[in-house]
């Protein structure tokens, strides 16, 4: 969707491509081809050691199909071209670009409205035309627990856990594995205790809407189990009087003391360096811990006997002072701590990661002070899981940046909380208006698993792309050799830079922390970064903005020395902030700052802000990964949308690359521009859409309402469908039971005022 200049400009290219194409196609030999892409199915996903879940509760794994996401070596690339989904990808840029035109002609609404309607009349594109797409309603009516009972299908408990203690797990991992105490005080494992975890329906998917973007197909998330509200939440505090469990004073309940004595059953399954007490109690004394760069080796190095320990992981929920703690933002860290760290031995932790306001707050040596801020800033039942900080500590440590706003530098807490806290190897940042339906710790896990699994090759400009499934047929293969075609003949063509292969430093000085490629990317198969963890793990695409019109893209700091954004009162954001220098500076950034870190990420993330050097919040962490040469992988999670886009309209408005291919995103007509970021209004995950909190509204069976300029009629739609009683139209929870909406594993944001009286719109 670009000017039509540029369209003329860009022609001739299109044609030459279109030529290398049929070129390369038409004489590639018998052999191996070069685009050849690595088989990286997951190892053992099938064995009872990494598959199966616990033998009384049953296993959505023994009912799922293995799927690969790769090819085998011996394949060859020809095979996938040839197959439907590859070939229909062949539209060229202008036959598009004429689609996309016909497609926004539409009759525009006279209404008060941003992105204004009418200033697209005569554009080549239109970030509203998706509001007048159909709306998806198999959310609230092709799954019910109604439905599901009259088919025989009811509850069972929900346990996507490797199989502990069993012969092919102790022959992996030292030690064994202990249950755990839960909040009853029941010992996970015996009697009644799988009573009070997440109970799943195992259900066919085939009637619920497919994923608009990602795949759960791709990195085997459990589609074939659904979860009511009451399933899902009745173990973690809701509706308390009607749960057959007997009744939790929840305030009570020390979740972090629960979290320490469950990993001191199951030390010895961790290095012996991790097996200390967590202190809660913040410092700003910068400990000299030992390097991390060498300390995932050494962890997890096997002894004679050829095993390994287990890696330790965080889980920090972002909030704040003053935040106001909803009944179910508390059900849902209930769920988070329970299904990640109590029922697997210890292997994650949670915290509530509070940010103290008030700078001067003396919380790091004046323990009055402390106590008291925790008491009148985090409930009861939280406090002995929260940690406290304020942004004082960040410029005590990092004076040469010369900003500290959390908002500017939002993974800078991550890398002080590290540094005091070294005996995790991982570190998830969570939000608190983030909800997944269905159990934390199979996501988390399944999306660690890919982005190890995923090889270095072309994995930077791969990371800029969605994968839209019903465009190509959920045919991931195809994608992905289509993907690394258009990487090549672009590069070869001089179209865009060559593939990133290795560090990408910024200036001859910087000297780069991450591994140097053991070959020449000719010469490697897709191999190299194959079991490798990843340093850095998105939930959205990584790209490069640089020569985007994304809002932040110029929020450097110190790069050039001296030259920073400045922030004031008239000009809160620094707009127009540039310096010719800029473009030569390598970036990435991403949406969304939902993201695992390992712990080698966020030191070197330390050593460069030590330096005086930042960027943007969501830029910064993969600008350092790309200068540095560490593993970064957007993982390509399953998203919803609230309308029924056509699979090649979405293709063609958030893989826009302007006519260059292998652009996806990075350039003059990305998507992440600020008028054509409204296409993501209706998406189940992303920073701006409204879906989310409609859907989970819904699902918990209170009122919410439509959004968007047909939301009255939308309104009437859903009255007149009988299975939608449940979903947002107000009836009492005993009339509307059995209308209980059934969702699969759903990671929804932002999810804000979860209570019932709050306006659903």
């Amino acid at each position: 969707m670009a000017t039509s200049s540029r369209r003329r400009i860009w022609l001739p290219i299109v044609i030459v491509l279109a030529f290398v194409f049929w070129y390369r196609h038409a004489h590639s030999s018998s052999g191996p081809s070069p685009f050849n892409v690595v088989d990286f199915q997951i190892k053992d996903y099938q064995s009872k050691e990494e598959a199966d879940s616990q033998d009384r509760a049953g296993s959505f794994q023994d009912r799922q199909r293995p799927y690969r996401i790769g090819l085998d070596y011996q394949a060859e690339i020809e095979d996938i071209k040839n197959r439907p989904a590859f070939q229909q990808q062949q539209l060229s840029y202008d036959e598009l670009q004429d689609r996309i035109q016909q497609f926004i002609q539409w009759d525009r609404p006279y209404t008060d409205h941003w992105p204004a309607w009418h200033d697209y009349d005569n554009a080549d594109y239109d970030p509203n035309r998706w509001e007048a797409m159909d709306r998806e309603y198999g959310y609230y009516v092709n799954n019910t627990v109604q439905e599901l009972q009259h088919h025989g299908i009811g509850p069972e408990p929900y346990l996507p856990y490797p199989k502990y203690n069993s012969e092919s797990w102790r022959k992996k991992w030292h030690g064994e594995y202990v249950p755990c105490q839960g909040p009853r005080g029941e010992t996970y494992g015996e009697g009644d205790s799988y009573d009070f975890v997440v109970r799943g329906y195992r259900s066919s998917s085939e009637n619920f809407p497919a994923e608009t973007v990602g795949s759960a197909k791709v990195l085997h998330l459990d589609r074939d189990t659904c979860f009511d509200k009451q399933s899902r939440y009745a173990p973690y505090g809701l509706d308390d009087h009607s749960h057959k469990s007997k009744h939790v004073k929840w305030d009570t309940i020390p979740w972090g003391g629960l979290q320490e004595a469950c990993f001191e059953k199951n030390e010895k399954r961790f290095a012996p360096e991790t097996r200390k007490p967590t202190l809660l109690r913040p410092s700003k004394h910068m400990k000299q811990s030992a390097d991390p760069l060498d300390e995932d080796h050494r962890r997890r190095k096997s002894g004679t006997d050829g095993k390994q320990y287990q890696s330790r992981t965080a889980i920090l929920i972002r909030t704040w002072e003053g935040y106001d703690y909803k009944e179910n933002d508390i059900q849902a860290i209930r769920a988070l701590v329970t299904e990640t760290s109590l029922l697997t031995g210890g292997e994650y932790q949670v915290f509530l990661f509070v940010n103290i306001k008030q700078r001067e707050a003396n919380i790091y040596e004046d323990e009055t002070v402390y106590k008291d801020l925790l008491k009148r800033t985090v409930p009861k039942e939280l406090r002995d899981i929260a940690i406290l900080w304020t942004e004082q500590v960040l410029e005590d440590w990092y004076p040469h940046v010369g900003d500290w706003q959390v908002y500017w530098m939002q993974f800078m807490p991550l890398q002080w909380f590290s540094k005091q806290h070294p005996e995790f190897d991982y570190i998830w940042n969570w939000e608190t208006d983030a909800r997944y339906i269905g159990n934390h710790y199979h996501f988390l896990e399944q999306i660690a698993k890919f982005s190890k699994q995923m090889p270095r090759k072309h994995l930077w400009e791969r990371n800029g792309r969605f994968f839209f499934p019903g465009s190509w047929e959920n045919d991931y293969d195809a994608f992905l050799a289509d993907t690394d075609e258009q990487i090549l003949n672009a590069s070869a063509l001089g179209l865009i830079d060559e593939p990133v292969w290795g560090p990408k430093p910024y200036a001859p000085f910087q000297y780069p922390l991450g591994p140097l490629p053991p070959t020449s990317a000719e010469e490697d198969n897709f191999q190299w970064g194959v079991g490798e963890e990843a340093d850095l793990i998105t939930l959205q695409p990584i790209w490069d903005p640089a020569e985007t019109d994304w809002s932040y893209r110029n929020h450097i700091w110190n790069f050039i020395p001296e030259v920073r954004p400045h922030f004031s009162p008239e000009n809160g954001n620094d707009d127009g902030f540039d310096h010719p220098g800029f473009p030569t500076i390598p970036r990435r950034t991403f949406i969304n700052t939902v993201v695992r870190f390992s712990k080698k990420m966020l030191h070197v993330m330390h050593l460069e802000n030590l330096q005086g050097r930042a960027m943007q919040a969501e830029m910064w962490p993969a600008t350092v990964a790309l200068q540095h040469g560490l593993k970064a992988v957007y993982a390509p999670h399953p998203i919803w949308s609230d309308r029924q886009w056509p699979a090649w309209y979405a293709e063609a408005v958030f893989n826009a690359d302007d006519g260059i291919p292998a652009q996806w995103g990075q350039q003059l007509d990305s998507p992440y521009n600020h008028d054509r970021e409204a296409n993501f209004g209706g998406w189940s995950w992303y920073y701006r859409s409204v879906f989310p909190h409609v859907l989970y509204r819904r699902w918990l069976g209170w009122k919410a309402k439509d959004w968007g300029w047909d939301a009255d009629q939308a309104k009437q739609n859903e009255a007149d469908m009988k299975s939608a009683l449940a979903v947002g139209l107000g009836r009492g929870a005993d009339e509307t039971d059995d209308f209980r909406m059934c969702l699969p594993g759903i990671l929804l944001h932002p999810v804000k005022n979860v209570y019932e009286g709050a306006d659903g719109g």
